[in-house]
């Protein structure tokens, strides 16, 4: 068993080294091409921000003010507030807006899903680009008007920003700071190598032209941001990240709302990685088909593997120190004296520190993209700690109910 479990660990370091290791390098490459001076006038297109709401009473409010607040033309940004069918107070708060000139106000019924909401808007829109802002999310005042700067690419048929969780209060959303701070990371160095693969709810920005073009959204296992991504790039539609385009959000506070929103992240990943396994190994989507997504799915399921397999492990050496105590009985005399010479280091202990070195340092190049002088705080140890013990068990139920259809809520 110690030699299945210590295979499989080398196997998963090794990859998640390669992974990382792959990513700084991709970071750090430089993209060769013409040189053009930078426009000194900004072309600002007619956008609408879509803003789904189910029971967002208390937090939706400020997210319409952070949008109504942006650094952009109020002739040219219009905000569309739709009320999926809620049962708390949320239509008749956001009534504030009712005669605002850029503020629209739409109410449906609930149909289960949040793609819903967002096609029934779709249907409202004709504005050069369509954006989607979660209510419980808010935005900083430029973030639109550096998406500009990418937009002016005729190539770029959407942008995503840089989400940071905001204000974080709880243990568990001080970890989710540290991960989503890797994310950052993670969405440039994807971004250089063309392969974003999700679209997240909090300030996405297309052209209509997606939609037009490629239909609307879909159920996609409640992840349609990841399925928009993915249909994209089947169809070869660049994908841009703005690091400088900061967007808060609002991370679950208790462990059981985080697994049940990773349960769904992660069971949309699987299902909707299934429905387009036409995009794995073809060597037309370059990066995106051979290294990003498979690495993806094999994190996914050697967890799963491994996890079980460590808590054995874990466990085992407790049992026998049991057993010596129940047949020797407990000594009070123990030689706290350390003689580091015969301590066992092994090449997994070496590829586990360069893991944890390298996922420090891609924190911090995460922290600096958007400016963020806590470099190095105690949030990242909580990080760990979130994913050695509570991730498992996410991953775990997630690949359980793929493998056995078992389609989890949006709620």
């Amino acid at each position: 068993m110690r030699v299945v479990m210590e295979y499989f660990l080398y196997v998963f370091l090794f990859i998640t080294l390669y992974f990382q290791v792959f990513l700084l390098v991709s970071y750090f490459e430089k993209k060769e091409g013409n040189k053009q001076e930078k426009k000194k006038t900004i072309a600002y297109l007619t956008t609408t921000i879509i803003v789904p709401c189910f029971n967002e009473e208390s937090t939706v409010l400020k997210t319409v003010e952070s949008l109504l607040e942006l650094n952009y033309p109020k002739d040219k940004l219009y905000i569309m507030v739709v009320d999926d069918g809620s049962t708390d107070d949320t239509w008749q708060v956001v009534q504030k807006y009712q005669n605002h000139p850029q503020v629209v106000l739409k109410q449906k019924e609930n149909e289960g899903s949040k793609f819903a909401a967002l096609n029934f808007a779709l249907e409202h829109i004709e504005s050069e680009l369509v954006g989607v802002l979660d209510a419980d999310s808010w935005v900083d005042k430029d973030a639109l008007m550096y998406y500009m700067d990418y937009f002016a690419d005729p190539q770029v048929m959407a942008t995503i920003p840089s989400m940071i969780v905001g204000r974080p209060e709880t243990l568990l959303q001080k970890a989710q700071k540290a991960e989503y701070d890797i994310g950052l990371f993670a969405r440039k160095a994807f971004a250089k190598i063309n392969s974003i693969y999700i679209t997240p709810g909090p300030f996405s920005v297309f052209r209509k032209y997606v939609f037009d073009t490629l239909g609307p959204y879909k159920e996609a296992h409640h992840t349609e941001d990841a399925e928009i991504a993915l249909r994209m790039q089947q169809h070869k539609y660049k994908i841009a990240y703005s690091e400088k385009s900061i967007v808060y959000t609002v991370g679950p506070r208790k462990v059981k709302p985080l697994i049940k929103q990773r349960i769904r992240w992660t069971y949309g990943f699987i299902m909707n990685m299934f429905d387009y396994r036409g995009l794995l190994f073809k060597k037309e989507y370059k990066q995106l088909s051979m290294v990003v997504l498979p690495i993806g799915i094999f994190r996914v399921f050697i967890t799963v593997i491994l996890f079980p397999l460590s808590i054995w492990l874990f466990l085992l050496p407790l049992w026998r120190w049991f057993e010596e105590i129940s047949l020797i009985g407990f000594s009070t005399n123990f030689n706290w004296a350390i003689d580091w010479y015969f301590i066992n280091i092994t090449q997994l202990h070496i590829f586990a520190v360069i893991g944890v070195l390298l996922s420090l340092m891609i924190i911090w190049i995460g922290r600096e993209l958007v400016n963020d002088k806590n470099k190095f705080t105690v949030d990242i140890f909580y990080m760990f700690f979130m994913y050695t013990f509570i991730a498992p068990i996410w991953l775990i139920q997630s690949s359980y109910n793929a493998i056995f259809a078992k389609k989890g809520t949006w709620r």
